[in-house]
């Protein structure tokens, strides 16, 4: 299994972990690998938590239905990333949001047990696992978090710069790749698809980004962080 995992060095859950080791977690903990289609469910919210997911392949989106039809995207699962951790150690009985794919996915399930209970053998990976956990449960937190500031903003051009800003934070690119699509994107800035639309072409006539399906390249970075 370990052979289908592209990149084992870089994924921040098997960080430290050598591939032995991750064959040898595989068998003790009975990790199996699951595929599904566009539009599954990973797992759907009422449902009872039993394992940690780590993605291999593909986009899952992290949302939050209501009984009034309004979705509330929380953030969206790439390759290499885990999902399901936040009620690992929590006294929750069931999912509150679903895990719906984007496309063909592929992710690894990893049962909970393996988690609390230390094998026979005191395997070295246990504590190295726990670790990354801990350190992927401190991101997500902070993703979370961040969201909240994102939200904070009075207006809908607000949200939108502030989120263009975050989204090259970390790189010296003004160019942001969609990940989500415009219904999506706007389910997670808390407006309407039309109202997301309509504002993002006033930003494009006003020169301040350009905007295309699949990408939007910030042209007057100065006066997006003006905005917030």
């Amino acid at each position: 299994m370990v052979e289908m995992i592209k990149d084992c060095d870089r994924i921040h859950l098997f960080r430290d972990i050598s591939r032995e080791e991750i064959e040898k977690m595989f068998r003790c903990s009975k990790t199996v690998e699951r595929s599904f289609e566009d539009g599954s469910y990973v797992f759907r919210q009422g449902e009872t938590p039993k394992n940690l997911f780590l993605v291999l392949e593909g986009t899952v989106m992290i949302s939050k239905d209501f009984a009034s039809g309004k979705r509330d995207v929380l953030f969206m699962i790439g390759q290499g990333d885990v999902f399901g951790e936040m009620f690992l150690f929590a006294d929750t009985k069931t999912y509150w949001y679903d895990a719906i794919t984007q496309g063909k996915v592929s992710v690894l399930e990893i049962p909970w047990e393996f988690f609390y209970c230390f094998c026979s053998n005191a395997c070295e990976h246990h504590r190295m696992i726990t670790r990354n956990m801990l350190e992927i449960q401190s991101e997500k937190n902070f993703t979370m978090t961040r969201k909240l500031h994102l939200l904070s903003g009075t207006t809908l051009r607000e949200r939108i710069a502030l989120w263009l800003l975050e989204q090259t934070a970390d790189t010296r690119s003004d160019v942001i790749k969609l990940r989500m699509n415009r219904e999506e994107l706007a389910d997670y800035l808390g407006t309407t698809r039309p109202s997301l639309s309509r504002e993002l072409m006033k930003m494009q006539q006003e020169q301040l980004i350009e905007a295309d399906k699949n990408t939007i390249k910030i042209l007057n970075r100065d006066a997006l962080e003006i905005l917030y």
